[in-house]
């Protein structure tokens, strides 16, 4: 007979912000559960504890764990409403990708469409112009959506730019709260049951820990997960970067939008925090030796080593990956934290008892892999739809095979716009549109509902709406005035 004795304890292997995010959440939704928090060396690998960009989501898995944005701002964190992506494309232009919503109703048919008709008739705004969000984004601006349904404020949506020692401080603090206090450990080994699973961790100093669920959340080495399967699939072919040289640069006003800027060797990217700027650039080592990025970065400091790719379980019997121990991303979508914490939570979801029964076990690494796929897809579409061919990385990207499921999703939005539906997605079509076409992938064939409306008819509300968005920053205070009135408020 199957055993459906709950979980009663378990064992978090890593204390970093995914191994604190972890036990916080567990703490949280099972208050009775035996937590141990295990303090390993860090991995300077481990992406989802050093970058500060996130999703949207992050909103929900801190209303899980009872943190509120007043708390995130005084730990130093910002806004983020949209990224700018600076020389992707052949003609040197910028584009802004932002969330939320894009355009507005006109007659019948996708926004999208219509304003695919008026660009095959004639000049029209760029695809960006039409998304409020990404015109507060270029003028670096921001506001927190707003209540009334008519504003075109209403639809924004935004993420968090995280401050990660501050973050991972303040999580700290509520874990202390929640009588969550790590101790200190190096991983040495484990101890097997007959069924494969894991009787006991063992640290270098003697100690055995005993716990019915085990996460391991100590980076890309995956000690403990490794250490019962190795299983690792690779993704280096889909995704060109294998290297980020990180560093620091001059504090700059505070600013709710990240900077890519793409360059020969690869693209690097500016982050501003509080005190601080995070600078990076991700190349590729095969065409650009680590002198050669320092050269092309003189404020890196450090280069991180990067494997994409997923473990296809990274829940094996009694042990659970989560964060970079299952799967490994460059920081190009800012999605590294978001996979980590929609595990946990997806975790807590599907929690199966002490018998850890291979039915729930497979539910919950399928939707894991649809997940880190897609987002591993809408980081090699970034690619894909980039016209730049200037420097040996984007030669090399021209050649880069496409995945199945991107190669799909492409092929129909070449032929008509169109987006297939994938379980799982991390990103709303809306951002797909606003990834592809603003970098110059436009679709062959006219929507034949969208192609009803009159083209005037359809020309004028364009202009409505770009000239709107247009408007919309210079309505709002720069968002250092913006935070400070926040701040006033706290």
């Amino acid at each position: 007979m199957t055993e459906r004795t709950p979980v009663r304890s378990i064992a978090v292997l890593g204390a970093g912000i995914v191994g604190l995010s972890a036990a916080i959440a567990f703490a949280r939704a099972l208050p009775g559960l035996a937590i141990t928090l295990i303090k390993t060396p860090a991995d300077p690998a481990a992406l989802a504890d050093r970058m500060p960009s996130t999703l949207p989501s992050i909103a929900a898995f801190h209303d899980r764990i009872g943190l509120g944005e007043r708390d995130l701002l005084a730990a130093g964190t910002l806004h983020h409403i949209g990224t700018r992506l600076s020389d992707w494309r052949s003609d040197g232009g910028r584009v802004v990708l932002a969330r939320g919503d894009r355009g507005g109703p006109i007659g019948t048919g996708a926004f999208h469409q219509h304003w695919l008709n008026a660009r095959r008739a004639g000049k029209v705004a760029a695809f960006d112009a039409f998304s409020p969000a990404a015109a507060l984004a270029a003028a670096d601006r921001f506001v927190h959506p707003a209540d009334d349904s008519a504003s075109p404020l209403s639809g924004l949506a935004y993420a968090l730019r995280l401050d990660p020692p501050r973050y991972r401080d303040l999580l700290r603090a509520l874990a202390r709260h929640l009588g969550l206090a790590p101790v200190p450990g190096a991983f040495a080994g484990v101890e097997r049951r007959a069924d494969g699973g894991v009787e006991a961790l063992m640290l270098a100093d003697g100690r055995r820990i005993v716990a019915d669920l085990y996460l391991d959340c100590a980076g890309p080495a995956a000690p403990l997960r490794s250490a019962i399967d190795t299983r690792w699939e690779d993704w280096g072919r889909y995704l060109p970067v294998d290297r980020l040289l990180l560093g620091t640069g001059p504090t700059r006003a505070p600013s709710p939008t990240d900077d890519l800027i793409a360059v020969p060797a690869g693209w690097r990217f500016e982050k501003p925090l509080r005190d601080r700027t995070l600078v990076g650039l991700a190349y590729a080592a095969a065409q650009t030796p680590d002198s050669s990025a320092r050269r092309i970065l003189p404020a890196g400091e450090e280069v991180v080593d990067i494997a994409p790719g997923v473990r296809p379980e990274p829940w094996l019997h009694n042990v659970l990956a989560l964060g970079d121990a299952t799967v490994t991303l460059d920081p190009l979508a800012d999605a590294n934290l978001h996979l980590a914490q929609a595990g946990i939570l997806r975790a807590i979801d599907l929690l199966p008892g002490r018998d850890c029964a291979a039915g729930e076990l497979a539910e919950y690494n399928a939707r894991a892999y649809r997940q880190a796929s897609r987002i591993r897809d809408f980081q090699a579409a970034h690619y894909h739809a980039a016209t730049r061919t200037g420097g040996d990385f984007w030669k090399h990207v021209r050649r880069l095979p496409r995945p199945d499921s991107l190669d799909h999703t492409l092929d129909q939005f070449a032929h008509r716009g169109r987006l297939p539906f994938y379980e799982d997605e991390s990103f709303e079509p809306d951002e797909w549109r606003g990834l592809l076409l603003s970098l110059g992938m436009i679709p062959r064939t006219p929507d034949p509902i969208a192609s009803t409306t009159p083209l005037e008819t359809v020309r004028t509300a364009l202009t409505r709406i770009a000239e709107a968005n247009a408007a919309l920053p210079s309505r709002l205070p720069p968002y250092p005035a913006y935070l400070a009135q926040l701040e006033r408020r706290r």
